[in-house]
Parts: structure tokens; C-alpha cells; sequence
């Protein structure tokens, strides 16, 4: 049986880009305003790589554990959609599946935001 992490993160480099993006979004948040945001962000790039059925390369950088799996996913909602959503085949742990989701999903959506100045939030949300 695998074992699950209690605690998930991205990577320092990530972790910089998400704050970057919370920064743009929250201009005058607090610390407990960009706690939630960063949650939010993390979850929606779990969402992304999930709906666009994204198979992210295993992290090979330390990673930063910053957030608690019973904070981040307290109904195991994620846990549920990637086990079921037959992207794991590799039989990594679900919540190390899904850091590698967090840290690419990121790099995309920060990337989008470099060129753009705006993050494509129309283009995520949009039916197909």
C-alpha cells in the first residue's frame, strides 16, 4: 500500500510564481486573504491539469511542504477525482500526484500571465 503525505507543496522556484500571481490578484490582502487565494490557486491548477487530463513529469526539485493535506482537500475531494480519473497510472501516491499537478498547473498559469499580463481565467472556465 502506498503512502499518502500529510503535507504537499511546489517547489521554491513555484512558490515565488504563485505569489507573484496572489500579488496581481490581491494587491492589498492580508496574510489570512492570500492563505485562502493560495489554496484557491493551487486547487484550480489541480482542476486544470485534471479537466485537460495532464500527466505531470515527477518533481525531481525539493519541494517546500508548505500546506496540509487536511487543510487543502479536507473532504478528499481531489484525492477522489485523480484516483479515479485513471491519470495516476503509475501508482505514485495521489496527494505526490497531485504537487506535480499544483507545480505545473503554476508554471502554466504563470506563464500565461508573463506574456499577457492577465491570467486566462475566461479560457479555464470556459465550457467545451
Amino acid at each position: 500500500m502506498i503512502t499518502e503525505p500529510k503535507r504537499i507543496g511546489l517547489t521554491e522556484i513555484t512558490i515565488e510564481k504563485i505569489d507573484e500571481l496572489l500579488d496581481e490578484l490581491n494587491p492589498q490582502a492580508g496574510e489570512e486573504g492570500d492563505k485562502l487565494v493560495r489554496y484557491d490557486l493551487y486547487r484550480l491548477a489541480v482542476a486544470l491539469g485534471i479537466k485537460n487530463e495532464t500527466v505531470p513529469a515527477k518533481l525531481t526539485s525539493s519541494v517546500n511542504s508548505f500546506l496540509r493535506v487536511a487543510d487543502l482537500d479536507p473532504d478528499k475531494v481531489l484525492y477522489s477525482v485523480v484516483e479515479n480519473s485513471g491519470l495516476n497510472s503509475d501508482s505514485t501516491a495521489i496527494y505526490s500526484f497531485i504537487e506535480s499537478l499544483a507545480e505545473h498547473g503554476i508554471k502554466d498559469m504563470y506563464n500565461a500571465y508573463d506574456q499577457t499580463g492577465e491570467i486566462p481565467f475566461e479560457e479555464y472556465f470556459l465550457a467545451e
